[in-house]
C-alpha cells in the first residue's frame, strides 16, 4: 500500500524558482516537414491525440502545436492536457538528411459544461476540491522541464527547482555528481510518462498548504524498470516547488536475471503505477 503524502514528504521545502519557457526548435535552416496529427476518442470526455513532429523539439512546444485541434475536437467545451508520454527520435549516425522527430501521444479532456453552464464556485471554502486547471498546468509544466533539464545534463536548472530545506539536505555537488552517474549508467532517455498526479490539502504532520504527488514512470537505453514520485507544493505567489523526488530502477542486466513473477513483486514494492 502506498504510504500517506506525510510518509513520503519528509522535507519540505520553500525556494523561489525562475520560470523557464520551452519553445519549438527549427531544424536548422531548412524548411521543417509539415506535421501529422491524429487522434481518437478516449474515454466518455476525452480524446487521445498523436503527433509526429519534425518542427518540435519539446513536450511543451509539442503541445502548443496540439491546442487548436484540442480546442476544435471539445469545442464548445474547455480541454485540457492530461497525462502524456513522448519519444525523441533522433537520426541514424550519419544520416544528415533525416530530422529529429518528436512523437507525443496526449490525452486531452473536455469539460462536462460548456464554459457558460459552468457553477460559480464558492469563495469563502476552507479547502479546495480540487486542483484547477492552471493548478494542473503549473505542475505538469514543472514536472516537463524539471525532467527535461535533469535528461539533458543542466543540473544547475534542474536543481533551482529545489526548496531551501531539501538544498539543505543535499548540496548541488553531490546531487550533481549522483544525477550524472545515473544518467551515465542509465543512457539516453527514451520516454518519461506522467502515470497519476494525487493532490492534498494541509495534510498531517505538514507544512500546510496544496500538494501534488506525481507519480511517473521512465525508459532508458540501458535500464530495464524505473519509475517514482514528484511531490511539489504550492507557495503564494502560485509557483510549485519541488519537495520531495523518490525514484527506483532495476538495469537490464539484473531484470534478466529474474525469476517468473519476480518482476510485477518490484513493481509493487516500486509502487510504479
Amino acid at each position: 500500500m502506498r504510504p500517506s503524502l506525510p510518509m513520503r514528504i519528509l522535507a519540505l521545502l520553500v525556494v523561489s524558482t525562475v520560470p523557464f519557457v520551452a519553445q519549438a526548435q527549427a531544424e536548422g535552416e531548412r524548411a521543417a516537414a509539415p506535421s501529422e496529427i491524429e487522434a481518437q476518442s478516449h474515454g466518455e470526455n476525452g480524446h487521445r491525440i498523436t503527433l509526429k513532429s519534425f518542427r518540435s523539439r519539446t513536450v511543451s512546444a509539442g503541445q502548443e502545436e496540439l491546442a487548436q485541434k484540442a480546442a476544435a475536437l471539445c469545442a464548445p467545451r474547455r480541454f485540457q492536457f492530461g497525462h502524456y508520454s513522448f519519444d525523441l527520435r533522433e537520426p541514424l549516425a550519419g544520416k544528415t538528411d533525416q530530422p529529429t522527430m518528436l512523437v507525443l501521444r496526449q490525452d486531452v479532456e473536455c469539460s462536462a459544461n460548456s464554459p457558460a453552464a459552468v457553477a460559480p464556485v464558492a469563495q469563502n471554502r476552507p479547502a479546495p476540491l480540487m486542483a484547477t486547471t492552471e493548478q494542473v498546468r503549473r505542475v505538469e509544466q514543472q514536472t516537463r522541464l524539471y525532467f527535461e533539464a535533469k535528461d539533458h545534463g543542466r543540473y544547475d536548472v534542474a536543481y533551482s527547482f529545489m526548496a531551501s530545506t531539501l538544498k539543505q539536505s543535499i548540496s548541488f555537488d553531490t546531487w550533481k555528481e549522483k544525477t550524472h552517474a545515473f544518467n551515465s549508467k542509465a543512457g539516453t532517455v527514451g520516454r518519461r510518462t506522467i502515470a497519476k498526479t494525487t493532490w492534498y490539502f494541509n495534510p498531517p504532520q505538514a507544512e500546510p498548504g496544496l500538494y501534488a504527488a506525481v507519480d511517473f514512470t521512465s525508459e532508458f537505453a540501458e535500464v530495464g524498470l524505473h519509475c517514482g514520485f514528484l511531490a511539489w507544493r504550492e507557495q503564494q505567489d502560485g509557483a510549485f516547488l519541488l519537495v520531495r523526488e523518490e525514484e527506483n530502477f532495476l538495469d537490464k542486466e539484473t531484470l534478466q536475471k529474474l525469476k517468473p513473477g519476480d518482476l510485477e513483486r518490484i513493481r509493487q514494492q516500486f509502487r510504479c503505477k
